[in-house]
């Protein structure tokens, strides 16, 4: 019953091939392709940018900064054209995933050159400045809106769209541990018994990168398709639509557990390196640690989806969130001194945020449902924009949260030694902080975002009905 629904809805979307694996698959790729970009310039351009480059770090945090503020306009501009312009024939949003690919595979590895080492420091500045915008807030933002937009317009069925966000997450993770494992093979070497960065690795591992993204774009482009059509309306204005989203529950609800989420994973990530060199006194276990960021989100893949359509994303990840909560909050109880102990308990407390992870781009399709059901204008491509810069600016705001949090409890720089309670604060950050951050994330979700399984299913009757009568009347 329920695959013939799909294939009536399908066909009268104007689609002839029902939803399935293919679509899965090649949604799966295109994370891949993002995070495969992503990931490692979050991971390894600061020290390209400092110890190939030769800038200064607080010139390059300058950097990083403003350039997610310019992201609030490149971000929210991209997803107003996406649901302004005409489609073409492949759809609204697929389309711009493989236009936009391969300036953004070529700007990608040309962030990473040698040579701008020899040049003047203005000009270096300069080349940094112009590469990393047109990378991160022009290409970028073009691929990875269109794509994030997408997983709307692929299947109608919130049960389907679950389904995407889980294979989207796989994506993410696979590229997570790849871009954590592989680069520092190439891009460090040691001369005289000293580890030292490898420029010509930069650039290998730069064009390699770009050249597997373009592979992974590619593939989401050949597999997926586009069935769910935009109403054929009038667009409202955008300061209109902004007054629209300001009162769209959901998406501010959304938001707010993004920033809160973020804060929590940026104090965990930052006190990490501290906590293993000055608490556990073993920086070398920091690398393992490191698999509570992946291996859960890769545990619960094959599950998620089914959980969440049993008993709703919202309610599972509320109740993953609590669950993370109640583990640091034993860890800080505790005060564990075994490492093993620690990492295995970091990795169950991991599959709360790799709940999140795995749902949350199908939460966003819920959100760009509910605001169609209010206001009858389909803006995938502004909802998501919107909440990918909101994301952006939440990280970019909370990068020096560490650095306080360190300064508070004392820590003093230079490799000195750290007192007992330096490093009772810093494991009592690394722990007790999260615990709280996740548990008010879960509550925010149960109290204030109002998209619960029945209410995202009464969404999708609503608009299949709607939809159904606009077909008619065509």
């Amino acid at each position: 019953m329920a695959r013939t629904l799909d294939r009536t809805l399908t066909e009268a979307l104007g689609t002839a091939r029902p939803f399935g694996w293919r679509d899965r698959v090649g949604y799966l790729f295109g994370d891949l392709g993002n995070d495969f970009l992503f990931l490692l310039a979050s991971s390894y351009l600061m020290i390209y940018f400092t110890d190939v480059a030769g800038l200064q770090a607080a010139h390059v945090g300058i950097l990083f900064l403003v350039t997610r503020l310019v992201d609030a306009f490149t971000d929210v501009g991209w997803g107003r054209f996406l649901d302004s312009h005409r489609p073409s024939p492949k759809g609204r949003f697929r389309p711009w995933v493989i236009r936009a690919a391969l300036p953004l595979a070529v700007m990608s590895a040309l962030m990473y050159v040698p040579f701008v080492a020899d040049w003047a420091y203005g000009a270096k500045l300069a080349y940094a400045v112009v590469t990393y915008v047109l990378w991160g807030s022009v290409f970028y933002t073009m691929v990875n809106i269109s794509y994030g937009s997408l997983a709307s317009v692929i299947t109608p069925d919130p049960g389907q769209r679950s389904s995407l966000s889980v294979f989207r997450g796989v994506g993410a993770n696979v590229a997570g541990i790849f871009v954590a494992l592989v680069p520092p093979l190439v891009i460090y070497s040691t001369v005289d018994g000293v580890s030292t960065v490898d420029p010509t690795g930069f650039i290998a591992i730069g064009i390699a990168f770009s050249v597997g993204a373009l592979l992974f774009y590619s593939l989401c482009y050949g597999l997926t398709s586009e069935r769910v059509k935009a109403p054929a309306r009038e667009r409202q204005s955008f300061g209109r639509l902004l007054r629209s989203l300001v009162t769209n529950r959901a998406l501010i609800a959304l938001m707010g557990s993004n920033l809160i989420l973020m804060l929590a994973g940026l104090l965990v990530n930052t006190m990490a390196a501290y906590l293993w060199v000055t608490y556990f006194n073993n920086g070398a276990l920091s690398g393992p640690a490191q698999l509570a960021s992946y291996l859960p989100g890769l545990i619960l893949a094959p599950f998620a989806a089914s959980i969440a359509r049993r008993f709703g994303k919202r309610e599972f990840i509320a109740g993953m969130m609590l669950m993370s909560a109640a583990v640091f909050f034993l860890l800080w109880i505790l005060h564990v001194e075994s490492p093993w102990v620690f990492i295995v308990l970091m990795n169950v407390a991991g599959f709360g945020v790799g709940t999140y992870n795995l749902l949350v781009w199908a939460v966003i399709a819920d959100v760009a449902d509910f605001e169609e059901v209010r206001t009858g204008e389909r803006d995938d491509g502004t909802i998501y924009a919107i909440n990918t810069w909101a994301r952006k600016l939440g990280f970019a705001l909370a990068g020096g949260a560490g650095g306080i949090a360190l300064g508070i409890v004392g820590y003093q720089e230079g490799g000195v030694q750290q007192t007992p309670e330096t490093i009772d604060g810093i494991y009592t950050i690394a722990t007790l902080v999260p615990a709280a951050l996740y548990a008010v994330a879960a509550v925010l979700l149960l109290t204030w975002y109002p998209l619960s399984r029945r209410r995202v299913e009464a969404n999708v009757q609503t608009l299949r009905a709607r939809h159904a009568g606009e077909t008619a009347e065509d």
